[in-house]
């Protein structure tokens, strides 16, 4: 089976790439570009940190086609839940044959008690 195979779960990036321009404070406007792909969510860590209350904080890797352009910042959204990206992605290299074979990121979801699915 090939990777592109297993990348099979339907997703939304919403890249977020700055616009040039400035609000009226001088804080600097981006322009919101979704786009559909697919990619594959593994759950890496879960953590409810004790001095932060009823708050759950998980990390994952997801894994989307070679060639996706997505940077730290941008938001993944998987059935419906959003995921920001933290840290540099990076497209993984299939050492036999020298091509790029997928990219790899990790992301962070943070809950609180009130939010919809709980913590």
């Amino acid at each position: 089976m090939t990777l592109a195979a297993l990348l099979n779960r339907e997703c939304t990036l919403i890249q977020r790439i700055a616009s040039g321009s400035t609000d009226r404070f001088g804080n600097p406007l981006r322009t919101d570009t979704p786009i559909t792909t697919v990619c594959e969510l593994q759950q890496t860590r879960r953590d409810e940190p004790s001095a932060a209350g009823e708050l759950s904080i998980t990390t994952w890797a997801v894994f989307l086609p070679a060639g996706t352009d997505i940077n730290t910042g941008d938001v993944l959204i998987v059935e419906g839940r959003e995921y920001e990206i933290v840290g540099d992605p990076w497209e993984a290299r299939n050492p036999r044959t020298g091509l790029m074979s997928h990219v790899e990121a990790t992301c962070k979801r943070a809950r609180g008690a009130d939010d919809e699915e709980g913590s």
